[in-house]
């Protein structure tokens, strides 16, 4: 029997160029049909997505990404030469060139038991230091649905990429999304045809990345 999820988790690959081919509304709530159906910590499905299609709207986001970006990296950084903001300005916008583009917002995330807050609180963490000790489960949440958003992509015949890097524009992109000012913003996903056959990849051995006891 083919093992269909293994034979998507080797083809998945991280698509930076893209076909002008539009992504239909079915296939995108597709994605994002299994992208929610990931575990979440508490059954908190802390995650809100954003599908931008509107060219206008993605070049603009991305003008504001790599803004953000040479602001950030080119102030008080003694190696910001011109190569690197360059460098930096493209890690971050490169999404402009995709015909729809996900942005992934962290919603609120509250443990069922309240007691584990309280215990957190008793002993002076915050929220967030409480999240933080207890290994990121809001983060894990939102990573797991993105890995099945990507696998999803990749099953329908599309190309994406799981993008960090434009974080660093949220003050700018929350404003222009007109998304509420307590989202978080997590990754950002282009989404199209891809534009190249990408190569493959070296894996670590399995002698490297497991252990028995």
């Amino acid at each position: 029997m083919e093992n269909n999820l293994y034979n998507l988790a080797v083809k998945r690959r991280s698509i930076r160029k893209f076909k002008e081919t539009p992504v239909s509304h079915e296939d995108i709530e597709y994605f994002i049909s299994c992208a929610v159906n990931a575990p979440s910590g508490c059954n908190s499905q802390c995650w809100h997505f954003v599908a931008v299609e509107d060219k206008a709207l993605i070049e603009r986001l991305a003008e504001e990404t790599a803004r953000s970006a040479r602001e950030f990296y080119g102030t008080g950084f003694t190696e910001a030469n011109e190569e690197f903001l360059i460098s930096r300005e493209k890690a971050t916008s490169f999404f402009r060139n995709a015909p729809v583009v996900i942005f992934v917002f962290l919603d609120r995330m509250d443990y069922y038991d309240e007691r584990v807050s309280k215990a957190f609180s008793e002993k002076g963490f915050s929220k967030r230091e409480m999240l933080d000790a207890l290994a990121y489960p809001d983060i894990l949440s939102i990573g797991a649905a993105v890995q099945n958003m990507l696998l999803a992509i990749t099953e329908k015949g599309y190309g994406a990429c799981w993008m960090n890097d434009p974080v660093i524009g949220e003050p700018q992109i929350k404003p222009l999304l007109k998304v509420r000012d307590d989202l978080r913003l997590i990754s950002v996903v282009p989404i199209g045809i891809p534009n190249y056959i990408p190569r493959g990849k070296k894996l670590r051995s399995m002698s490297e990345v497991i252990e028995y006891r």
